[in-house]
């Protein structure tokens, strides 16, 4: 164990440093984008660009969890429109770039550095500790034109949530008897005695 000069380290609370993003709609740059050629998409990873919580993807913390900030451009054949879609938001929020063209000549390092608007939104998902469904950190759900950054569907978006039968599924396969209370978590099972059944 190395020692430490303490007069030269600031201390904060637990849990004081770390500060979740809000859902909401940011002008993010593109950081990079990385071909998975056998599985048919490009992983293109984003960051903050503007406002109090720009450079927010750069901390150390997110190095190994690209999921939190990139979006998936499938280029399979059923996920072509969605693909041009995509790439023509690009278009509009970088007058004078052609991604299309960029794409097709197979240089994906043009995208480096362009703005694009991106929607955060939380997702539900299983605490397997403890059978809740729970909301999670906000994530990359889409794209938009910095035009609609304030769009109300962009800026404030409505969190994905699970449909009933997919949480029923979850539960069981976590081990949680598979039964949803009205507020979509976990019910409380109760055991039935023979003396407690009426025949």
């Amino acid at each position: 164990m190395r020692s430490v000069n303490f007069n030269e380290v600031e201390a904060t609370a637990e849990g004081s440093t770390y500060q979740q993003l809000p859902a909401g709609a940011y002008v993010c740059s593109i950081m990079a984008m990385e071909d998975f050629a056998e599985k048919e998409y490009v992983r293109m990873m984003v960051d903050i660009i503007q406002g109090e919580h720009a450079n927010y993807f750069s901390d150390k913390f997110y190095a190994d969890k690209p999921w939190s900030h990139s979006i998936v451009l499938s280029y399979k054949d059923k996920a072509l429109g969605m693909l041009k879609g995509r790439l023509q938001t690009i278009a509009g929020c970088n007058p004078g770039f052609d991604p299309e063209a960029a794409w097709n000549a197979g240089n994906l390092n043009m995208f480096v550095g362009k703005a694009v608007g991106v929607v955060f939104r939380a997702e539900e998902y299983l605490d397997k500790k403890t059978g809740e469904f729970k909301l999670g950190s906000p994530r990359p759900d889409r794209m938009c034109l910095l035009t609609d950054l304030m769009d109300p569907k962009n800026a404030d978006p409505l969190p994905k949530t699970l449909k009933d039968d997919v949480k029923r599924q979850m539960l069981k396969d976590a081990g949680f008897s598979p039964v949803l209370d009205k507020s979509g978590g976990a019910a409380p099972q109760v055991d039935l005695y023979a003396e407690d059944v009426p025949f």
